[in-house]
């Protein structure tokens, strides 16, 4: 059975949200006070209305009760997301996510009923940081304050070998749960390859994706020839000399 999902307040990140939930098919209602808003998502959504959140018969009237998770994108108004909550709450909705432009603001949006808040500077912030520290991560998502799922792109002098062989979760402590070659993904088996230039992406910790990181993109260093220190030595001459009988 799919969730049904009702997203309020239709900026840029309800927009995104309500976006990501129709190409992954979810029944869905956006609801905005700003008409252009609506009529802008009504492009990508059906149902799509110009509603105030904060009035209780309002969101009634749309069946909010029905829905199994609201996502309040308002921003900019604490007063509006604060009775969006409160109206929510007393409509029975049992997930609650909502966006916040302060951390301050997380404790009382928790303490009214909200299940999940979200502060999209701070997360961008975190994993841009996360992403730029290395050429070769690609994209960087926090799963927990200690656990991340990253994509790890594969350097091209990288000798292919299959997972069996490399035996990454025995020596890093990470899990492989997907790799990305020529543009399609796929969830490897233990005989699959990583090959040189995949796209790798991997679960764990950030210090033990930092040590595979290494291992897949690290160059070692070529070793000099040693020379040899021995020397050869001139040939000693001996002169010859000749003694005449008078």
């Amino acid at each position: 059975m799919k969730k049904t999902f009702m997203i309020i307040g239709l900026g840029r990140f309800g927009s995104c949200v309500a976006k990501a939930l129709v190409k992954n098919k979810a029944d869905i209602i956006a609801i905005d006070k700003d008409e252009k808003s609506v009529r802008e998502i009504s492009k990508f959504v059906n149902n799509c209305v110009i509603a105030d959140s904060t009035s209780l018969n309002v969101l009634a009237d749309l069946d909010a009760s029905k829905v199994d998770h609201a996502v309040i994108a308002i921003g900019n108004n604490l007063q509006a997301s604060i009775l969006t909550i409160i109206n929510l709450r007393k409509l029975g909705v049992k997930k609650i996510t909502v966006r916040a432009d302060d951390l301050s603001y997380e404790e009382v949006f928790e303490a009214l009923g909200a299940t999940d808040v979200i502060i999209p500077e701070e997360s961008s912030a975190y994993s841009l940081a996360n992403q730029i520290i290395s050429d070769t991560v690609l994209d960087y998502y926090g799963v927990s304050d200690d656990y991340a799922m990253v994509k790890v792109i594969v350097r091209a002098g990288f000798e292919a070998k299959n997972l069996i062989e490399l035996n990454l979760r025995a020596l890093f402590d990470v899990n492989i749960v997907g790799i990305i070659r020529e543009d399609k993904f796929f969830i490897p088996k233990g005989t699959d390859t990583i090959n040189p230039r995949d796209v790798v992406v991997v679960v764990g910790t950030r210090a033990k994706i930092n040590k595979l990181d290494d291992f897949f993109n690290k160059v070692e260093p070529k070793k000099k020839e040693q020379k040899s220190t021995k020397e050869s030595k001139p040939a000693k001459t001996t002169k010859s000399t000749t003694t005449t009988k008078k």
